[in-house]
């Protein structure tokens, strides 16, 4: 690619909008895309370049994993854009290491000029190198500047939740945004009742199984399907089964909600450290808790007595928190719920198991009441696993040929080019000697104008020639690097796995639906055609 194909990469985060000054307004989606398309005009060796626009609203500059800044990078890697700008360092990245690391190694391996407009920066200018000390300790300033930030918008938000300010995204079932107070709840009109039935059944001392099969019985929506219909199109709960039921984990859930008798309940998590991407639980004596904010649907003392018959139901050990590789990835066949993780003790062997709660908590359903062994199930992904890798391997070898096959081809339709091109040449350089005989006397105004036509009709087949070749040798280029090639890289760099590990079903498994022992559905983070050529 001679000409520079332009990626303008802009980015918004959150905490630029919670500064409420001029800065934020300096970081502004507009400004930022009118600062660089105007260094782009300004610039006669970028101006006229094809463009590509990528933004990222919302999104921290503390790492790199960003959907806007992702598909800039598919982008590159395909071969489509050689060229990236954006505002500034801080715009594309805060890591200083990281972004160091973009400079120095990975765009002058790609072949990609970068530009910091007001930085003054263009690898051009460096051949290969960050720019020297400047740019470094820019850098690190940054990093700094978005630490400094991040502790300024946690100690601000931290005094709006001391405050009785509602600061969540997630909002309890049964309650909602008083659209006349900013920051503050209140009881909603169609949840709120059965939160109140909830809570009259627990202080009637209604067991918890039973009380999970009267709410399915009335047909009262879950949580999640309550949310899905008030806000249609949301990716929420977007993979909750639409034959959704109530079960014993919701109705706890409620049943220990202190927001319901009127206090707000905020700082329940907090960040492993600056800058991390990681969260803990808060221990409760450490969580910010301000009664009396808004209507409660039950009072202080109801919610008391029902954690008193709670905890007698509750008369066990807590629960540990479980991790297992499929964890989040097994679903029932027949209704699409997630498949609830058990684990039993026999005669001092652990059993693990999954089976789905609509089977248990709704009659009639056509779901499977058995229950399916992790081990089994762990057993059928792992051999299905080293099958595809089988598969995998031998699709590289595909691959392999295709790509080279595709060189020749290439280099054959690059010939083929580069002779229409010469044709071109000719069929311009005929037009202006026509023009000059004409001009100069020697050839005759019918003559002229019938060559005329002739080497016209016949330099708008050659571009459109031109045209279809250029087309077909990037194809050509591209050929066995896409998307296909990426996933059998993928599968193969597990190849060394010994077992079945939260990583590589994070990498390749979509999901497993169950419909019985006897049958088990996988399906891969893969496209379709990618897995058809695979399994080729």
């Amino acid at each position: 690619m001679s000409k520079m194909v332009i990626g303008k990469y802009i980015r918004l985060s959150q905490e630029d909008r919670d500064l409420g000054d001029d800065k934020a307004v300096s970081n502004s989606i507009l400004h930022q895309k009118d600062l660089i398309q105007n260094y782009i005009k300004n610039n006669p060796e970028l101006a006229g370049c094809p463009q590509y626009e990528f933004f990222d609203d919302g999104y921290t500059g503390r790492n790199f994993e960003r959907p806007a800044f992702e598909k800039l990078l598919e982008k590159i890697r395909a071969g489509e854009i050689n060229c990236v700008i954006v505002k500034d360092f801080s715009r594309f990245g805060r890591d200083y290491i990281e972004l160091g690391d973009y400079l120095e190694r990975i765009f002058p391996f790609l072949g990609v000029r970068f530009i910091s407009v007001n930085d003054g920066y263009d690898s051009n200018d460096y051949k290969g190198t960050t720019g020297g000390l400047d740019v470094v300790m820019k850098n690190i300033v940054y990093d700094y500047y978005s630490k400094d930030l991040s502790v300024k918008v946690t100690t601000a938000k931290k005094q709006k939740m001391k405050k009785g300010e509602y600061i969540g995204g997630h909002i309890p079932f049964g309650l909602m945004k008083n659209p006349e107070a900013k920051g503050k709840l209140m009881p909603d009109p169609e949840a709120a009742p059965v939160i109140e039935e909830i809570f009259g059944y627990a202080l009637q001392k209604m067991k918890l199984k039973d009380l999970v099969a009267t709410l399915n019985d009335k047909g009262y929506e879950t949580p999640a399907a309550y949310y899905r219909r008030k806000h249609p199109g949301t990716r929420k709960y977007e993979n909750s089964s639409a034959l959704s039921c109530w079960t014993m984990d919701n109705v706890r859930t409620i049943l220990q909600q202190e927001m319901y008798y009127g206090a707000v309940v905020q700082h329940k998590r907090e960040r492993i450290g600056v800058g991390s991407k990681h969260t803990r639980a808060v221990p409760k004596d450490k969580q910010i808790i301000v009664e009396g904010m808004h209507e409660p649907i039950i009072s202080k003392e109801v919610f008391l007595k029902a954690q008193e018959i709670f905890y007698h139901w509750e008369d066990r050990k807590p629960a540990k928190a479980r991790s297992f590789p499929l964890k989040g990835k097994v679903k029932c066949a027949v209704c699409g719920r997630s498949m609830n993780y058990r684990s039993n003790t026999v005669r001092g062997r652990d059993y693990n198991y999954f089976w789905c709660p609509l089977s248990k908590y709704q009659d009639g359903s056509q779901c499977s009441k058995e229950y399916i062994r992790e081990a089994d199930v762990n057993e059928v992904v792992w051999q299905s696993i080293k099958q595809l890798q089988v598969l995998a391997d031998k699709a590289a070898g595909r691959i392999a040929k295709k790509k080279a096959g595709a060189a020749d081809i290439h280099l054959k339709k690059v010939h083929e080019l580069a002779d229409l091109q010469r044709d071109l040449e000719r069929c311009n350089t005929e037009k202006f000697a026509n023009m000059d005989g004409f001009m100069a006397g020697t050839i005759s105004k019918d003559a002229f104008q019938k060559k005329r036509s002739e080497l016209t009709e016949q330099e708008t087949r050659l571009k459109e020639q031109i045209a279809i070749l250029e087309k077909q040798a990037q194809e050509l280029k591209m050929k066995g690097s896409g998307e296909t090639a990426r996933a059998v890289e993928k599968i193969q760099s597990f190849s060394g796995a010994e077992t079945l590990s939260a990583d590589v079903v994070k990498a390749l498994v979509k999901e497993v639906r169950i419909t019985d022992r006897e049958h088990m559905e996988i399906r891969w983070n893969f496209k379709d055609e990618v897995m058809e050529f695979i399994q080729g």
